[in-house]
This record gives C-alpha cells, structure tokens and sequence, in this order.
C-alpha cells in the first residue's frame, strides 16, 4: 500500500537586489522536526525540497538545539552554485514528518540560513516526490504495510 501526502507551496519574500525591491516567491517547503540519537525534538520549522541538493543541509543552529556535538567529528567541503564552497559536518538524524519518524544523513554548516532536503536523505525515503509547479503544490509517496487493503490520500495544508 502507498500513501500519497501533499503540501502548498510557501510565500517567501526576498529582497531582489537588481531592482531593489522585495518579492515573493512560492517554495515547495514543508513543515519537520529533526531529533538526534534520544535527544531533544526540534519544533517545527519550514525546509524547502530541492531536487538540485545532493544532501539534507541545516543550519548549525538546529544542530546544537538537538544535542549534536561535533567536536570529533572530520568536516567536508560542500560546493554549490558558483566557484564557492562552506564546511559542513555530517550527523546521522531524524526527520519527522507529522508522527513519522525518519532516521537519515544530514549536514550542517554555520554557513547555511535556509533548511533544505535534498535527494540523498529526504528524497530516498520515499517511492516518490512529485512538483505540481503550476498548482504550486508538492507531493511524497511512502509505501505502507497495512492488513486493511490499500488507500490514497492527498492532504493540502
């Protein structure tokens, strides 16, 4: 059995630096909690799905608010857009999605603001994760046990 869960896009308002006005751009982004080994739930926070991120990246913040100590652990190199590149510290985490708990790879960076999931860590977790651009919406596919017979639901926040 599978079942399919949607979430609207967000508003978002950034400042456009070309005509120096603030705009608002629709992100596919859904609400999650991170938790570490047995440590501290985080409150949920907004994280864009980005089907162009390799990994699951967080600010350092959420890190140490889930009692994440990297104290000996090796930092990477990270790169992205552009010629540059931030450290990052890989963790292994929880992502939860309303009551569905997730045990995935994740990094963190003092270099990172905006919570992102990527394919390696979010993406991977599910059958499927579809972006309906023009209805601004986003969809995941988990598959599900269940003895009851097989169900479809789509929730829209």
């Amino acid at each position: 059995m599978a079942k399919i869960t949607g979430y609207s896009y967000i508003p978002q308002v950034y400042q456009n630096p070309n005509i120096n006005q603030f705009v608002q751009v629709y992100l596919p982004m859904i609400p999650v909690r991170l938790s570490y080994a047995w440590g501290q739930l985080s409150p949920f926070f907004d994280a864009v799905i980005d089907s162009g991120s390799d990994r699951n990246l967080f600010p350092m913040m959420l890190a140490r608010y889930i009692g994440i100590e990297f104290g000996k652990i090796k930092s990477n190199k990270v790169y992205g857009i552009g010629q540059g590149y931030i450290q990052v510290y890989p963790a292994k985490i929880n992502i939860w999605l309303g009551n569905n708990k997730y045990e995935t790879d994740a990094d963190f960076s003092d270099n990172q603001s905006i919570p992102i999931l990527g394919r390696n860590g979010f993406f991977n977790l599910f059958k499927s994760i579809k972006f309906d651009e023009k209805g601004q919406f986003v969809y995941y596919r988990r598959v599900m046990i269940s003895l009851e017979g097989s169900s479809w639901f789509i929730v829209k926040i």
